[in-house]
């Protein structure tokens, strides 16, 4: 028995050689609050589903790395206290226990290569953690870095170091394309302020790079899209506080927890405004994932 599953109507669309997006779901157990949260999956899956492309949600779901959950099984996901933040290094030992989790983008890379599918929609991705010398570094890297998926997203988190986590990427041999942009995404705001290696302003572009990246044996590619707009919130904002050490030791956090801790420390100084921008920029990403998955189901496979 595999420990990977797809939906029938997921296996059905691959089959038939329909778009489908694929969507992490650690934004559903570690990333927002439950009401957010679905209500960034629903918008997620009405985005995909308006532009004709199948939504998957992965995760880990009783005991299986599941390839496209219902909306009411995210909605039980959420509910449950015990679910694990889903990465390669633990995902073994979430399926065993507690068999519930909500899977990081690597680990949802790792279940859409196996699915066959090449393109994954989510809010920001992991990246290179300011401090330690650069080595606490998200597998959300590694992953890209070993499997031919596009992950459409808003640039690193906002509590990551961006530049480093660029360079990362290069090293990875990981691709970072602008849509509409010569700027890296910021995540919450508009731009990180670096400039990144190459810019799409079509769909059937970023489509071709995508193809030509991976008949020449490349592996992942990152496509970043700036959150515009009056939901943007500016650098600075999201930068002031960001280096100060908590004056309590227990509060700080190592390891997979870092980033939801982070991030909620950031909502509670910045409000509602950054659940908001999360919602929306997922919406976004998971809109301009459609099209691409659209595209690159008209051209030949690498």
């Amino acid at each position: 028995m595999t420990a990977v599953t797809v939906a029938p109507e997921i296996q059905r669309a691959l089959a038939a050689g329909e778009p489908v997006v694929a969507l992490e779901s650690a934004v559903i157990t570690h990333g927002l609050p439950a009401p957010a949260a679905i209500d960034g999956v629903k918008r997620q899956m009405h985005g995909c589903e308006q532009s004709g492309t199948h939504p998957a949600v992965v995760a880990v779901y009783e005991g299986c790395l599941r390839v496209g959950l219902t909306l009411d099984e995210c909605v039980a996901l959420a509910a449950r206290q015990d679910a694990a933040k889903v990465s390669p290094w633990n995902l073994a030992a979430a399926l065993v226990s507690p068999g519930f989790g909500g899977t990081t983008v690597a680990a949802t890379i790792i279940a859409a290569a196996f699915a066959g599918i090449r393109v994954v929609g989510t809010g920001g991705i992991g990246g290179v953690h300011p401090g330690a010398g650069g080595l606490d570094v998200s597998t959300d890297l590694t992953e890209l870095g070993r499997r031919q998926v596009a992950v459409v997203c808003a640039g690193p988190k906002s509590t990551l170091d961006a530049a480093a986590t660029l360079e990362r990427l290069e090293t990875l041999g990981v691709p970072v394309i602008g849509w509409r942009s010569s700027l890296l995404a910021g995540f919450l705001a508009t731009s990180a302020g670096l400039r990144v290696p190459a810019r799409v302003d079509t769909i059937d572009a970023l489509a071709s790079i995508a193809t030509q990246h991976w008949s020449v044996g490349g592996a992942g590619l990152v496509v970043s899209q700036p959150l515009t707009g009056e939901l943007a919130i500016p650098s600075a904002e999201l930068l002031t506080g960001r280096d100060e050490a908590p004056s309590d030791r227990a509060l700080v956090v190592h390891g997979p927890g870092r980033t939801p801790a982070e991030l909620k420390q950031l909502q509670a100084r910045l409000g509602d405004r950054v659940i908001q921008a999360n919602v929306a920029l997922l919406e976004r990403n998971a809109s301009l994932a459609s099209s691409l998955a659209k595209a690159l189901a008209r051209m030949p496979r690498a």
